[in-house]
C-alpha cells in the first residue's frame, strides 16, 4: 500500500494506526456507533451486518441493566418484609 505522495507505507505503521482506531471504537457505546454510522453513511444505508449486530448488543445492555434492577428490587422487598416479620 503506498501513501499519496508516493513513499512506501510500513506495515507496523499501519498496524499501530489500526490499533488506536480500535481504541477509539471500543470507547463508544453501540448507540454512538449507530449514530456515527448514520452521519457516515446514511440513515440505514450500509454496513447492514454490523448494524444488526450493533442493535443486538443495545438491546443485551438494556436486559442486562433491567435484570439487576429487577434483582434489587426483589431484595429489597424481601428485606422489608423479613423486618416486618421479625419479633422486636
Amino acid at each position: 500500500m503506498k501513501r499519496p505522495n508516493g513513499r512506501k507505507y510500513p506495515r507496523e505503521l499501519r498496524h499501530e494506526e489500526a490499533l488506536k482506531r480500535q481504541e477509539v471504537r471500543d470507547k463508544r457505546s453501540p448507540e454512538e456507533q449507530l449514530k456515527l454510522l448514520d452521519e457516515k453513511l446514511g440513515i440505514d444505508t450500509g454496513a447492514i451486518k454490523e448494524r444488526v449486530r450493533l442493535m443486538k448488543m443495545g438491546v443485551e445492555e438494556n436486559q442486562k441493566t433491567r435484570n439487576k434492577n429487577v434483582k434489587n428490587s426483589k431484595a429489597k422487598r424481601s428485606k422489608s418484609k423479613s423486618r416486618n416479620y421479625s419479633s422486636p
